[in-house]
């Protein structure tokens, strides 16, 4: 199950490590503060109720309405002091719709993450994942639309080496590997054998970052290499692996009343394992956030860079992406934002484009000072070329959200 994403959200990496919003670079030259001020043993709970009406609950051409419902929760505990910590945490999320059951999830998230300062400007972090889902989503065939039931299996783990070279220098060290498995796809109602509809992939990543501040100013370069190989399935092949490289140059400016902008610019290079597809692309993320009296604020980013995770095509699509934000606190306990998004996503072997554009509003009123209800309104529009259809949604939501 698909849905309207959060305008706001934080866009998906086409690079391994970070990737840059206006404090992003700056992270890095903070990486050895994270843990001066000592660890507190306490544990962390958040949790989230949404109750939502859709207009396109299918995410297809063939809009049908339903309402649902969204429960996300959160535990993280962690143990340890300022030179080292253990954290584990547990996050589970589901949805459940009123009729077009085919399309309610399940999914369950443990983390397991190890810090320790080992002299003062080295540190070390690893991190543990494992991931468990139950996957909704309609299969059309002709006018008949079945509904499957897949699930899925993540099991992921990452380290990272921060170093501080001195003079208001770090550079910070990654490597990751992530296993997917996908179980068969079981058909409702039953008139097909269950069968495995997308393959198995090995995500094997690293990467750098190296940055220092000049004051309000930091300047920076980063590189990533991802070796995605994949199961061999069907004919021609659902899934095709990949290398991808990428080496950028990064600037980011803070002011005193908080306002920021970053830009990371440079090229990726991309190639499929069995040479249907290789090329050269300018990539790029610009950011922005501006405080204005009144507590207004505007933030803003626009960026160009290779996708392969949300794509529909066997290697991966080019993507461009804007947002736009504007958000007013209206006192203690309302905040007002809305905002707008635009994006083109231009797959590389299958000859599709696929457009959508889109707006959102929000309001967001704190009951008490760890729970808050929340009212927003999406509606996006996209166009896919090669079938020529139009899928228009409308997702409307009233949830209550706290954090103790």
């Amino acid at each position: 199950m698909r849905r309207v994403p959060r305008l706001w959200s934080r866009l998906r990496s086409a690079s391994f490590g970070p990737t840059l919003f206006a404090n992003g670079l700056l992270a890095a030259v903070a990486f050895s503060s994270e843990a001066q001020a000592g660890v507190a043993q306490t544990a962390k709970i958040t949790a989230a109720v949404e109750r939502h009406f859709t207009t396109n609950a299918l995410d297809s051409d063939h809009a049908v309405s339903d309402w649902y419902t969204l429960l996300r929760g959160s535990l993280q505990r962690e143990w340890g002091d300022a030179d080292a910590t253990v954290t584990l945490g547990a996050e589970v999320e589901a949805t459940r719709h009123d009729t077009v059951r085919i399309e309610d999830d399940r999914a369950l998230t443990l983390s397991a993450q190890a810090f320790r300062r080992l002299r003062p400007g080295l540190e070390l972090r690893g991190t543990l994942t494992y991931r468990i889902s139950s996957e909704g989503d309609d299969f059309a065939i002709g006018p008949l639309t079945l509904g499957t039931r897949t699930a899925k299996q993540v099991f992921g783990a990452s380290g990272q080496v921060g170093i501080d070279l001195g003079d208001a220098t770090s550079l910070i060290l990654e490597v990751g590997d992530s296993f997917e498995m996908i179980g068969n796809s079981h058909f409702k109602p039953a008139l097909l054998s269950p069968v495995q509809l997308d393959a198995d992939r090995n995500r094997l990543q690293a990467g750098f970052r190296l940055a220092r501040a000049l004051g309000r100013f930091t300047i920076g370069a980063s590189g990533s290499a991802l070796l995605v190989s994949v199961q061999q399935l069907g004919s021609p092949p659902v899934a095709v692996g990949f290398q991808r490289y990428s080496l950028r140059g990064e600037f980011a400016w803070t002011g005193a009343d908080g306002s920021s902008a970053g830009v990371a610019a440079g090229a990726e290079f991309l190639r499929a394992t069995d040479g249907l597809y290789g090329a050269i692309r300018p990539a790029w993320q610009i950011a922005f956030k501006k405080a204005l009296p009144r507590n207004f604020e505007l933030r803003g980013t626009y960026c160009g860079r290779f996708e392969d995770i949300d794509s529909d095509d066997p290697l991966a699509s080019w993507l461009q992406r804007a947002e736009l934000e504007a958000g007013w606190k209206a006192g203690a306990k309302l905040a007002l934002s809305a905002g707008l998004f635009w994006q083109d996503k231009r797959n590389l072997l299958f000859e599709n484009t696929e457009r959508s554009h889109g707006v959102y509003a929000e309001a967001a009123y704190r009951l008490t000072p760890s729970t808050q209800a929340v009212l927003r309104l999406d509606a996006s529009r996209t166009f896919k070329s090669v079938l020529e259809t139009r899928e228009d949604t409308i997702d409307v939501f009233l949830g209550w959200r706290a954090s103790l």
